[in-house]
C-alpha cells in the first residue's frame, strides 16, 4: 500500500503533490474487493433447488459467503453453483441440500 506524504505545504506545486499521492492511496483502497462488499439480507433457498440472487456488484464475486440459516430442522450446505448457465457479474446461484425446509440467509459478496 501507499503511504501518503504530507510534506510542509509551502507552494501550490507542493499541495497539488499531496493531492495526488493522497488520491493515489484512496484510488487503490478503492480496488481491495473488500471496499465493494454487499450485504443481500433475507435470502430465502428451498431445499434442493437452484436459486439466483442478485448480488449488484458490477463484476463476478470473488468470494460469496452465507449466514447461520434460519429456519433449518436438520444441518445441510449451501453451494454455490458455477455450471455456466449464469451470468456472475449479475447473479450467484445457490443451492440448500439436506436441510429438509427453506432456509433463509444473509449473504455477504465481494
Amino acid at each position: 500500500m501507499k503511504n501518503p506524504r504530507t510534506p510542509q505545504i509551502s507552494s501550490f506545486a507542493a499541495a497539488e503533490t499531496t493531492r495526488r499521492a493522497i488520491e493515489d492511496c484512496v484510488l487503490e483502497l478503492q480496488l481491495v474487493p473488500a471496499a465493494s462488499m454487499r450485504i443481500v439480507k433475507d435470502v430465502t433457498l428451498a431445499d434442493g433447488v437452484v436459486t439466483p440472487v442478485a448480488h449488484r456488484l458490477g463484476r463476478a464475486p470473488v468470494w460469496v459467503r452465507e449466514s447461520c440459516p434460519r429456519g433449518a430442522s436438520t444441518t445441510g450446505r449451501v453451494e454455490e453453483i458455477r455450471n455456466g448457465t449464469h451470468n456472475r457479474d449479475q447473479i450467484v446461484a445457490l443451492k440448500a441440500t439436506g436441510w429438509g425446509a427453506t432456509i433463509t440467509v444473509d449473504l455477504a459478496v465481494m
